[in-house]
């Protein structure tokens, strides 16, 4: 089957990403770009190969998004060694067009917030390793705290995989293991696991913002609304995902090539969470 003037999405594996906010945002972004043009969207999941109409060489003026995969997945490869119109989400590739977050900067941004308010001794609890986000993030925390001449310690990095239940159960370890509760702060890398250190610390009878101070990353729909409303860093996601569109819409129009690249700027938005106001 030849599929023609359609745009293939990509989406992550996990289960519920479909019906995840961010997903929606994107799309979002992404439905108000192809609005009144000649493309239709077929959406499908990475399993770490390529739908078999683009493997094929069935497209016929037709490409591919995907969001937010990881650096290593094989789809990627497969995309760079190929002539098929493809814009990368939330990850990077020296060969094929991207749009990101600057995921470094933001993460500089919410580390360094934190020690303006006097803190020292921050958790970086991080997604994915392997996943763009979960890389720059890391990197612009430890690039922060450089900045400031504070150690950066290995032993104050928790990997998750960017959900409520896990960050829940390794936070809670941590505690086990750090029972002099050792660290004043915690910079989650993504409002999810923000709600399961949350109520970790919770649980174990430290008090957020009083005792510990956390910030997550995203601006996700729960975050205002939260028991304690997150300081947290806003991503563009919509514009994210009508960006990459256009993108790929010039390649597949042969207008461009896929050397493209935008790195967008999010914002810090300060809630209760940060315990900025105790500090007034």
């Amino acid at each position: 089957m030849s599929l023609k003037n359609t745009i293939i999405l990509l989406n992550r594996p996990e289960k519920h990403f479909l019906e995840s906010y961010y997903y929606r945002k994107v799309k979002a972004g992404i439905d108000a770009a192809l609005t009144g043009t000649e493309y239709s969207l077929l959406v499908a999941q990475q399993d770490g190969n390529l739908p078999d109409d683009v493997t094929d060489g069935g497209l016929d003026n037709s490409g591919v998004l995907a969001i937010a995969p990881h650096v290593h997945n094989p789809s990627i490869a497969m995309l760079e060694k190929s002539n098929i119109p493809a814009v990368l989400v939330n990850c990077r590739s020296e060969h094929i067009a991207w749009v990101d977050t600057d995921n470094v900067l933001g993460a500089a941004t919410m580390t360094e917030y934190l020690i303006s308010l006097g803190h020292k001794k921050i958790v970086l609890v991080n997604g994915f390793p392997d996943s763009q986000n979960g890389i720059d993030r890391l990197k612009g925390y430890r690039q922060a705290l450089e900045k400031h001449d504070i150690e950066f310690n290995t032993k104050m990095i928790i990997n998750c995989d960017f959900s409520v239940t896990l960050s829940y159960e390794r936070m809670k370890a941590f505690l086990l293991q750090n029972k002099s509760t050792d660290f004043t702060a915690v910079f989650s890398t993504n409002d999810y696991m923000a709600v399961g250190i949350i109520r970790a610390l919770t649980d174990e009878k430290v008090k957020v913002p009083e005792n510990v101070a956390v910030v997550g990353f995203d601006d996700l729909d729960f975050a205002s609304s939260f028991y304690v409303p997150l300081t947290t860093y806003r991503q563009p996601f919509d514009n994210l995902g009508f960006l990459a569109t256009k993108f790929l819409m010039k390649q597949m129009r042969g207008k461009t090539d896929k050397n493209l690249q935008a790195e967008l700027l999010g914002e810090l938005v300060v809630r209760d969470s940060c315990g900025a106001k105790l500090k007034k």
